[in-house]
């Protein structure tokens, strides 16, 4: 290399180093997003994504038609599970007929052990026990991780034959419970 060219590209690097080029060169990019449409997803005040049927969440336990409990006791969900998270206490109906009529006199998961592995759903010989799509799951108090056989029973706010995959409008709500996000099924659009 000559030493012509040496002292061209010194004075290269001076002169970006005085008029701060590279700053300036990353100044434009970032003006350049400010007046593109945004992407970002107005969660959790606005919007929310509802999860695809194959989702893992909160765990549900089932009615039938009749809205009898599915649930018969057999603890089958509790012996499948790894983390020993599943706490299932058996009873008989009131009217002592046997197994067919038992139902679970108290039946707890704790979410804080809980993998959300499935296993306990594919042990359930009545389906009675599904891996909802509920996923905002976080508290502030550890018994509020307790959850217990009223709670799961409970109906769901996303029907079990909706498709999924897709963002629905929301509104934010606190209640003494703490803060929930209740979903608008009715305006959707795909979230990629």
């Amino acid at each position: 290399m000559s030493n012509n060219s040496k002292c061209n590209i010194s004075i290269k690097n001076i002169l970006k180093k005085v008029f701060f080029i590279d700053l300036v060169q990353g100044l434009i990019v970032t003006f350049g997003y400010t007046f593109t449409k945004t992407i970002t997803m107005r969660y959790p005040d606005e919007e929310t994504w509802i999860p695809y049927k194959r989702f893992r969440g909160l765990h549900t336990l089932n009615r039938n038609k009749e809205g009898k409990e599915l649930c018969v006791g057999c603890e089958l969900c509790a012996k499948s599970c790894p983390t020993q998270c599943i706490t299932v206490i058996p009873m008989e109906d009131k009217t002592g007929k046997g197994i067919a009529d038992r139902v679970a006199a108290r039946w707890e998961i704790n979410l804080l052990r809980c993998m959300f592995c499935g296993l306990c759903e594919d042990a359930c010989p009545t389906d009675a026990l599904k891996l909802g799509r509920q996923y905002e799951l976080a508290s502030t108090g550890m018994q509020r991780q307790l959850r217990s056989k009223e709670e799961l029973l409970a109906p769901q706010q996303i029907p079990a034959d909706f498709e999924g995959g897709v963002i629905v409008k929301a509104k934010l709500e606190r209640d003494e419970e703490g803060v929930s996000v209740k979903p608008d099924m009715s305006v959707q659009k795909r979230w990629w």
